[in-house]
């Protein structure tokens, strides 16, 4: 009785079969670095001899190709792969292929070039994915140049156009439908936020695996990430380097009859608020956004505006008083308060102007929740930019409070110290 062999604990793929097959092949799996795999090309000797050699590993491409294979599709050559009925996943791969057994077409089954995006999702499944955003489907036509820009190849490419033209619905759409070609999918909301701030969620967040990275609503140029990474930014205009689709239709926009939702949507960040704030600000526990929002990942219940309009100062105050009072709490709910991270400069930009003592007390907050997460280069960020506006306002008591917090935080020089975990030694020399 043959034996199977145990699989292997690490992705390794193999590949049996001629050698130009392999090479067209692996040409589609460069966009994965960190996939390993061991070759077993031989033109030499048929693949329906060689095919075992790779079953330790997660998973197998048989490559039929005229030059590694035997003469007639008979039993003699292929018995022991027709019989295989193991937990080895294991696909077929058509690379003008003189006659083989019919009955491969029945199993994982692919023709070359044309079911090549089919064969790379077949691919991903082996893979360990990454954390990150769950994209809910969204309606609307999606561009077969982002197809051939971002999934074919790593690449980078900007949907223009003015405000309520349907560039996060296109590019929502696309996410949705891409997703297992990557490892992960990372969505990002810019609009108002800082650069520096970003810059850091990028780096902090951005997985090492092939990620389609979405910046929604970018409003200044930003360093991306290359390969093996795609990149698809929603902006007003190009801002970069890269490939770019300009929505000149103008999407309707949504009938905004100024209920409490409605006013609370306009404060909120458009490109990634959490439903639970709205609804905290409309003072409305049951309220859904209408169309004026959709939903953008339904797991941790995140929504897009599709338009934002103008708050009042109320509700500005309103969004302000919640988004602080989940800050100063965040030891107790932690949760709460990530979910309106995106939210703080917002609240900060009301309080900054409006209530200076709340903007302190929000500083102080947010910079502890940064530093005690892991996240230091935001709360050094805040407490500088708290240190800014309390030199422009003359306030010495808020200044020294800053230049204290900060001296656990930077050098001399203005440099981050290295971050120390429990239980770390500190060394005096």
């Amino acid at each position: 009785m043959r034996q199977t062999k145990k699989m292997s604990s690490n992705p390794v793929l193999s590949i049996c079969g001629a050698s130009a097959a392999e090479s067209l092949v692996r040409a589609r799996l460069e966009h994965f670095p960190e996939l390993p795999i061991s070759s077993l090309a031989s033109d030499d000797v048929p693949v329906s001899e060689t095919w075992e050699e790779g079953l330790g590993s997660v998973g197998m491409l048989v490559l039929l190709h005229p030059d590694a294979m035997p003469p007639k599709p008979n039993r003699q050559y292929w018995g022991s792969m027709i019989d295989y009925a193991g937990p080895q996943p294991i696909a077929f791969v058509h690379c003008g292929a003189r006659e083989y057994p019919a009955v491969f077409e029945r199993r994982t089954f692919f023709r070359w070039p044309a079911d090549q995006r089919a064969l790379e999702r077949w691919v991903v499944k082996l893979m360990p994915r990454s954390v990150g955003t769950n994209v809910a489907p969204a309606t609307g036509v999606v561009s077969e140049d982002l197809w051939a820009t971002l999934v074919d190849r790593p690449g980078c490419f900007f949907l223009t156009g003015r405000a309520a033209t349907g560039k996060s619905r296109m590019a929502q759409a696309f996410a949705h439908a891409v997703r297992g070609h990557f490892q992960s999918l990372l969505w990002i909301g810019c609009g108002t936020r800082s650069t520096e701030a970003l810059q850091n969620e990028v780096a902090r967040r951005l997985p090492s695996g092939r990620t389609l990275l979405v910046l929604d609503d970018l409003r200044e140029p930003l360093a991306l990430p290359g390969s093996p990474h795609s990149v698809l930014v929603t902006s007003r205009e190009p801002l970069g380097e890269g490939e770019w689709l300009d929505l000149e239709d103008r999407y309707p926009l949504p009938a905004l009859v100024g209920t409490a939702m409605e006013e609370a949507l306009g404060v909120c960040f458009a490109p990634d608020f959490p439903l639970s704030l709205a609804r905290e600000i409309a003072d409305d526990p049951e309220a859904l956004p209408g169309d004026a929002a959709e939903l953008l990942e339904a797991g941790r219940d995140r929504y897009r505006a599709i338009v934002s309009p103008q708050p009042t100062q109320a509700v500005a105050a309103r969004h302000c008083d919640a988004v602080l009072q989940r800050f100063r709490h965040w030891r107790a709910q932690t949760e709460r308060c990530a979910e309106v991270e995106y939210e703080l400069e917002a609240a900060l930009a009301f309080a900054f102007t409006c209530r200076w003592e709340d903007a302190i007390d929000l500083c102080r907050a947010a910079s502890d929740y940064f530093g005690e997460t892991g996240r230091q280069p935001d709360g050094i960020a805040i407490l500088q930019r708290l240190l800014a506006e309390a030199e422009g306002r003359g306030d010495r008591v808020t200044m020294t409070i800053a230049n204290e917090k900060l001296s656990w935080v930077i050098d001399a020089d203005g440099e981050p110290l290295p971050v120390t975990h429990p239980g770390d030694q500190l060394s005096l020399f």
